[in-house]
């Protein structure tokens, strides 16, 4: 499977995905088990390829479209495909304007704009402005087909904690409807050991009018090598979910912009499942396993989340007790071993772990958003003002906004980049890395659209490029700082920090102690983390292990040693 060009029906090309993947660094490829899953994401299409693509669909493409991006699976034995791509899913997409109950809809949004849209009639189109797409994926021609069936996505097998060994998140279109709600269509995938699950969603909320969830899950279990595709289409008014929502004690804005929170509330108005044909089945199972394959057996151990984490992460430290060919993760092994693209699966899960001990020590929330009528603080400076716990906020003094949040979560991220430096591999340190500040951004954007009410994705996305400029800020002044001495990194700190203010918030002179203090835990925590092996610190960051009966000390956090070098009382 190759992507040449996105945009035409044709444009998955059934062959070999290791040529392509090679030739362009942002295709992913992965196998297990005689499936085959490829991802490929690239930005956003130039003017050229989008009026080549506006020609063949006959219709406006919408705003942000990602015309080169797809997810694809094939089942290599028996010949077995499907992917999802932007231009087969726009084609599905109503190009008439005949559906009586979108033209409805139409006539509401534009009487609910008319006395502050008055360009409305100009985006009422005669086709489906919304991109609605009930797209369930695009099938490899001359392979074995889906069929109805009453089989279901076996969700409890899904539950278990079996290890993520590769995920991806891919975009395929996005459109704001003129700043009054949103449509867009994106897949995710997970694969574990014996089974994955891609999730194709469409998502649209047009305000004041309607929602809708349309999700197409593609199951397979690898050991029967069986495809289940279940299609679910979700629909209920905006007033009716608004007053549906009223009766609990959720955040009602938030709800309204989180689609898996949506698909608790929004009733199903079509749904179907489909599977795969037994001769998919009986090819698979009838051919002898190929060379470097070995059979799966039951995993009977019963070794701790630690031991497994030390499995993954650092292969020296393996439990040798183990059979070789019961664990679920000898595969990542060896790619880790090799330096593999395995690799950038497992750094995901893991710095995620990471991330949350970064992100979760000058958290903060907003209580004034379940409070109908309540006009949220805001700082001197216009800074929406928060509530929060913790030495940051207490004994340091900073108030709990936004700003404050995100730099006391950079000054977290650098100290792990310091320990992530220390590793041999410099492509472990680059994954690592940047997937260290995704998860920042993705967590930032939330908590911009959340927390803070930003609808409009441009605005989160120029917040979002300032946010990367001062952390690429941050770490060229903390590294001087660490290199030159305390007095530097003490001024590194003040401007992030504490905004090179010589003031409070209150008026008050800065007391520089507080200063000194952050100096010492950064220094602290440095020394804690080179003494931690990478296979522990997750564990360790936030001190939920114990040793020998005594709970061992989280490295995150202040310490008594840290006041007393700071110079705190």
């Amino acid at each position: 499977m190759t992507a040449n060009n996105a945009n035409n029906a044709t444009s998955i090309q059934w062959s070999s995905p290791n040529v392509e993947a090679k030739m362009n660094p942002r295709t992913q490829t992965f196998s297990r088990k005689g499936f085959t899953i490829t991802t490929q994401k690239l930005p956003i299409l130039k003017a050229g390829p989008i009026e080549e693509m506006t020609n063949k669909l006959g219709i406006t493409p919408p705003e942000m479209i990602f015309g080169d991006n797809f997810v694809a699976i094939e089942h290599n034995i028996s010949g077995w495909g499907i992917a999802f791509n932007t231009f087969d899913a726009l084609d599905k997409v109503d190009k008439t304007g005949a559906a009586m109950l979108k033209v409805a809809y139409s006539k509401e949004w534009q009487k609910s704009r008319e006395h502050t849209h008055d360009g409305i009639k100009e985006v009422v189109k005669p086709f489906d402005w919304s991109y609605s797409t009930d797209y369930k994926g695009t099938e490899k021609p001359d392979a074995p087909a889906l069929s109805p069936s009453d089989v279901e996505i076996p969700i409890e097998l899904l539950k278990r904690p079996d290890p993520i060994l590769f995920f991806d998140d891919v975009m395929l279109y996005e459109d704001e409807l003129a700043d009054n709600g949103i449509s867009m269509l994106s897949c995710k995938i997970r694969v574990m050991p014996d089974r994955l699950l891609l999730l194709a969603r469409f998502f649209m909320r047009l305000d004041n009018v309607v929602f809708r969830l349309r999700d197409t899950r593609i199951y397979v279990d690898f050991n029967k090598a069986e495809v289940i595709r279940d299609y679910q289409a979700r629909e209920m008014g905006y007033e009716d979910v608004r007053k549906a929502l009223a009766s609990g004690r959720e955040d009602i804005a938030a709800v309204m912009r989180d689609p898996n929170r949506l698909a608790q509330v929004l009733p199903i108005v079509d749904h179907s499942l489909e599977r795969t044909s037994k001769s998919v089945h009986t090819i698979s199972h009838s051919l002898p396993t190929r060379p470097g394959y070995i059979a799966t057996t039951k995993n009977n151990s019963t070794s701790s989340n630690r031991s497994e984490v030390r499995s993954v992460l650092n292969p020296s430290r393996r439990n040798f007790s183990a059979t070789p060919t019961a664990s679920a993760s000898s595969g990542i092994l060896k790619s880790l071993s090799q330096g593999g693209a395995a690799e950038t699966y497992v750094s995901y899960g893991f710095t995620q772990k990471l991330y949350e001990a970064c992100s979760s020590q000058a958290d903060y929330e907003i209580p004034q958003l379940a409070q109908k009528g309540v006009e949220v603080p805001k700082t001197a400076n216009g800074e929406e003002l928060g509530v929060g716990e913790g030495w940051w906020y207490k004994e340091l003094e900073l108030l709990p906004t936004f700003s404050s949040w995100s730099q006391v979560t950079f000054l977290h991220m650098y100290l792990l980049t310091v320990r992530i430096r220390a590793l041999p591999s410099p492509d472990s340190v680059r994954t690592h890395s940047r997937h260290l500040f995704d998860h920042f951004s993705h967590n930032a954007e939330q908590r911009m659209a959340t927390l803070h009410n930003i609808s409009s994705r441009s605005i989160r996305n120029k917040y979002l490029k300032d946010l990367f400029i001062q952390w690429r800020g941050v770490l060229a002044a903390y590294d001087e700082g660490l290199v030159k001495g305390d007095a530097v990194l003490g001024a590194a700190v003040w401007r992030n920090i504490w905004k090179a203010s010589g003031t409070t918030h209150d008026g008050r002179d800065l007391d520089w102690t507080q200063v000194a203090t952050v100096v010492a835990y950064m220094r602290r925590v440095l020394s804690d983390l080179a003494k931690t092996n990478e296979a522990d610190l997750v564990f360790d960051l936030v001190g939920s292990d114990s040793v020998a009966g005594k709970e061992k000390k989280a490295i995150f956090g202040p310490r008594g040693i840290d006041m007393k070098l700071g110079g705190m009382k």
